[in-house]
């Protein structure tokens, strides 16, 4: 399955090389090109305007900054990670993926105000096993990266569980839409370092110089207990999420209009994104150049930024009918459909 192959991959901010070797495998009949940033990106001449289309392929990690004498590893968050959810969680570090466990003082250790406060990184450690200080510096060094160690599983109602849904998700979307012919002049960028301050997304978007650009992602969910459904910033299993305005950006409105009109036609069902908390690559690609309307197209997402994110596959699928149904009614610019 191509979702379960790009969730598996590896690839913390700055440290993108084997997912983009995982996602350049399958691309073929189209331009590549690997940039200084590490973005991976991909043309297929068309007729008409150029359409960039963006999914991040970088994940939330971790990576080491020291190592203590009696061999456990010191690290810091890459990426917008709660701590407190990390405590006890498996990982794979470096290239040669040592495996390391995340760990804390006992609670029967702990002091009260330890007990009741948040996990503070300078707490916690990895232990792999190592003896001393050497002989954990012999097998990672400082700089490594570290990802989660999650099994990718379907359970309930056609839900999935991995690590780096957030955005592979987006990157498998592309991927499909790659495997298509289309009359559209169509880029694709699989960006770099997203997570990070979405650093990759400008080299990509003046790389391409495009007419308009559309970012898939994955968004934040929060339909459960104690959350009034009016409250609920998405709702699984509701479709695709268009947002109206997020920290870092406000998507075009003639090119989400141009969006809307198609998932009516069709029968899809979206939803609106009901906050305006966080950010995507569409805050930076819009700024780019000269400015470039931008729209996003995202899939409703739990336990966001955490080794457990969860979507619904059926909101996956109705994603793609969507931006398939899009391209294939796509005959100008959004502003003359």
């Amino acid at each position: 399955m191509l979702l379960k192959e790009l969730c598996d991959a590896s690839g913390v901010s700055g440290n993108e090389a084997e997912i983009r070797q995982c996602i350049a495998s399958h691309l073929s009949d189209c331009t590549l090109h690997t940039d200084a940033m590490g973005n991976l990106l991909a043309h297929r001449a068309g007729k008409g305007p150029k359409i960039l289309f963006a999914a991040h392929m970088d994940e939330v990690g971790l990576i080491i900054s020291g190592a203590e004498e009696n061999g456990f590893l010191r690290f810091k968050t890459v990426g917008g990670i709660n701590t407190d959810v990390i405590l006890g969680k498996k990982v794979y570090i470096g290239a040669k993926r040592v495996p390391g466990i995340v760990g804390i003082c006992a609670v029967h250790l702990q002091k009260k105000e330890m007990r009741e406060a948040s996990v503070e990184e300078e707490n916690m450690y990895i232990d792999i096993g190592a003896a001393s200080r050497e002989e954990a510096l012999s097998i990672v060094q400082l700089g490594d990266t570290a990802v989660f160690s999650s099994h990718f599983t379907l359970f309930g109602d056609n839900l999935v569980d991995a690590k780096a849904i957030d955005d592979r998700a987006g990157c498998a979307l592309l991927l499909r839409l790659m495997q298509k012919r289309y009359h559209a002049d169509i880029c694709c960028a699989f960006t770099a370092q997203e997570e990070v301050g979405t650093r990759g997304a400008q080299a990509a978007a003046e790389f391409f110089h495009p007419d308009f650009a559309i970012v898939l992602e994955s968004t934040i969910c929060s339909d459960f207990h104690p959350t009034l459904p009016a409250a609920h910033v998405t709702t699984l299993g509701a479709g695709p999420v268009i947002p109206f305005m997020d920290r870092t950006s406000t998507p075009d409105r003639t090119l989400v209009a141009s969006i809307t009109s198609v998932a009516a036609k069709q029968g899809i069902p979206w939803q609106r994104k009901r906050s305006t908390r966080g950010g995507t690559d569409a805050g930076t690609i819009s700024r780019a150049v000269e400015g470039i309307p931008t729209a996003i197209l995202a899939l409703p997402c739990r336990n966001l930024h955490t080794p457990t994110t969860v979507i619904c596959m059926d909101d996956y699928e109705n994603t793609w009918n969507l931006l398939d149904a899009w391209l294939r009614t796509f005959t100008a610019c959004p502003k003359e459909i």
